[in-house]
């Protein structure tokens, strides 16, 4: 049996998608419920920011909403267009910085899923994030996003351990996060491990990369200072009644912004 070692980040879309594969209904329901109930005006157009494989991007097309694609690795970007083609699903997908990106014409919605928001290590950051994706909504529009939510930096190291397959390939997963925190930046390591089986060979595929927590308080102020937004609703989980100020050990936030000014 052969077995080789690679480091080159956001190069297996595939495994990728194969290991965090999931019933994604909840999630999606949660979306198109936020869409009808908060936005301005009918949801028709949805950008999905950092969409990686396309988990929640290609069910809400699914559903007959006009979705384009934000992300900044290539290989992702590629693969997702080839799965959107085969299911006969015209998609709109383009490689960028969700920090500094245009889109042709502004969208309807906006979603930044799986806490991709992490990769955003300073508040500049996060208000150049806000900022940008103000730009590509229409007035009223709305954004939803979730984020982890950690009960303190002096969480322990948390590591998790699966495996997926699919036909002749079986993927089995290590995830860790919190690794090295640091209190005062609220920057911590992620790292992630794919252990690979495709016909008789063995894989491995190690990635690491930062990722930084954000408390409510401090998402609240960075909305208001970034300036393009009103906040409209936070939830701890995929329910609406699941309403952030009332849940007691939250393990994650989901915000509901909408993009100021009349809808025209």
């Amino acid at each position: 049996m052969r077995a080789t070692l690679t480091r080159e980040r956001y190069h297996t879309p595939r495994y990728y998608e194969i290991a965090f594969d999931q019933n994604r209904k909840a999630e999606v329901d949660f979306l198109v419920e936020c869409f009808r109930r908060y936005a301005g005006a009918p949801v028709k157009r949805v950008l999905d920011i950092a969409c990686g494989t396309g988990p929640h991007l290609l069910r809400l097309a699914e559903r007959g909403y006009e979705m384009a694609g934000l992300d900044l690795s290539p290989e992702n970007i590629a693969y997702l267009r080839a799965r959107a083609a085969v299911r006969g699903l015209s998609v709109n997908l383009h490689v960028g910085d969700m920090t500094r990106f245009t889109l042709p014409a502004r969208v309807d919605g906006a979603i930044c899923m799986q806490d991709s928001q992490g990769h955003l290590l300073t508040n500049a950051e996060i208000i150049d994030h806000l900022r940008t994706v103000g730009k590509a909504l229409r007035p009223g529009g709305i954004y939803i996003f979730d984020r982890y939510i950690p009960s303190s930096w002096t969480d322990p190291a948390r590591r998790w351990c699966w495996t997926r397959r699919r036909g002749n390939v079986t993927v089995r997963t290590t995830f860790a996060a919190l690794e090295h925190v640091n209190p005062v930046s609220q920057i911590f390591r992620e790292e992630m491990e794919f252990e690979v089986m495709e016909n008789g060979t063995r894989k491995v595929y190690r990635q690491r990369h930062l990722s930084r927590m954000v408390f409510p308080q401090e998402l609240r102020a960075l909305v208001e200072l970034a300036g393009s937004f009103e906040f409209v609703e936070w939830f701890y989980g995929f329910k609406l009644r699941q309403r952030l100020d009332l849940a007691k050990h939250p393990l994650m936030m989901i915000i509901v912004l909408r993009k100021k000014g009349a809808r025209g």
